[in-house]
């Protein structure tokens, strides 16, 4: 497909982390149990807990942010999106906020709760759903979600809308599958209110143990809440599957087609080349079986969403934009920012679209 069959240098320096992070969960074994048994008796003492203005209804959001700089505009802007489709907000930080930071949630807010950033996301999780026990809370609807995405791209997003209606006890974005595991990407959870006192559910939350060694937050979170529902009958499934993109291909025509490869977002120098190539290539009767063709065989190693950016925003109304700094991420924000420039795709709210540019200036 184009590639030199040598592996990019952002790629063996990711797997290289990988493999420390493994060698470190060896002694990190040891001592994690006595963390957690010291987290959690500060938890029961009382992390900081602010109340805001924001009633407590039927529905629940648990977002958890990890801003330790100040909150960003396109934080509260998430908030401000929760709020107006009858979301109370329960923040949960890890990292201490300040003055300015507690005056802004609190008009965006139900309760904001301070903790240290250990087992970062799946902690915060945990804790967070622990404490809605604690309280009494049972809503209805429980959206988990967190702060390494953008999220909602667009102020009329109707993702909320969707996943409520979605005949699914836990609905996430996307489902991944690693070898014989299926899992949502933890970004994104919207939960019907029965399944919280279900004891598969239930017992997955208690019985997590908290780590911040990422690799092993990904097992045993993302991947391990995966296994958990699956084996415990509970229906997950994703807003926006592969075959809505499949679909979306299979239907666009040819100028769309040169479109959707015109602003793909590739990190194989072969790959760009051959996209590149065949976004202007002269037109045939085979042309848009190959453009199909390429298309596929993208796929057999990338995520639809982040290879082709304008088919998932323009085509399947896809709501996030990942903040990670990694290659495949960065390139993703570069190619959905060059269709907003060239008025391909609607700009996104004001924030977003200022601190995405922001990042791919490395100064966020």
């Amino acid at each position: 497909m184009g590639g030199s069959g040598v592996i990019p240098g952002w790629k063996l320096r990711r797997e290289l982390t990988r493999f420390g992070q493994q060698l470190r969960a060896i002694p990190e074994s040891l001592w994690e149990p006595f963390a957690q048994r010291a987290h959690d008796a500060a938890l029961a003492r009382g992390f900081p807990l602010t109340t805001g203005k924001i009633a407590l209804g039927p529905k629940v959001a648990l977002v958890l942010c990890w801003q330790p700089h100040g909150l960003a505009p396109s934080f509260l802007a998430t908030l401000d999106h929760l709020v107006r489709n009858d979301y109370a907000p329960f923040v949960v930080s890890n990292a201490p906020l300040s003055p300015a930071d507690h005056a802004a949630l609190s008009a965006l807010s139900w309760r904001t709760l301070e903790r240290p950033n250990f087992g970062y996301d799946f902690g915060g999780y945990r804790d967070g759903l622990r404490l809605l026990r604690d309280w009494g809370v049972q809503p209805d609807r429980l959206v988990i979600l967190n702060d390494s995405v953008w999220f909602p791209l667009w102020p009329d997003d109707q993702t909320l809308h969707r996943a409520e209606a979605a005949d699914l006890d836990v609905a996430g974005l996307i489902l991944r599958q690693r070898d014989n595991t299926s899992f949502l990407e933890s970004y994104f959870f919207s939960i019907r209110g029965p399944v919280l006192d279900h004891p598969a559910f239930r017992a997955f939350w208690d019985g997590l143990r908290l780590t911040s060694n990422k690799y092993k937050v990904i097992r045993r979170g993302e991947r391990g809440f995966g296994v958990a529902l699956k084996a415990a009958g509970l229906s997950m499934g994703p807003l926006f599957p592969q075959a809505g993109f499949d679909a979306a291909i299979h239907r666009a025509d040819e100028p769309a087609l040169r479109q959707i490869l015109a602003y793909a977002a590739l990190v194989d120098p072969g790959e760009t080349a051959i996209g590149a190539a065949l976004a202007t290539a002269p037109a045939d009767q085979d042309w848009s079986t190959q453009a199909r063709a390429f298309i596929s065989r993208v796929l057999l190693k990338a995520q639809f969403y982040s290879a082709f950016p304008v088919a998932a925003a323009r085509h399947l109304n896809y709501p996030v934009l990942k903040k990670s700094t990694e290659p495949v991420s960065a390139a993703w924000r570069a190619a959905f920012l060059r269709a907003v420039d060239d008025g391909v795709l609607a700009s996104p709210m004001s924030a977003v679209m200022a601190e995405a540019r922001q990042r791919m200036k490395g100064k966020g």
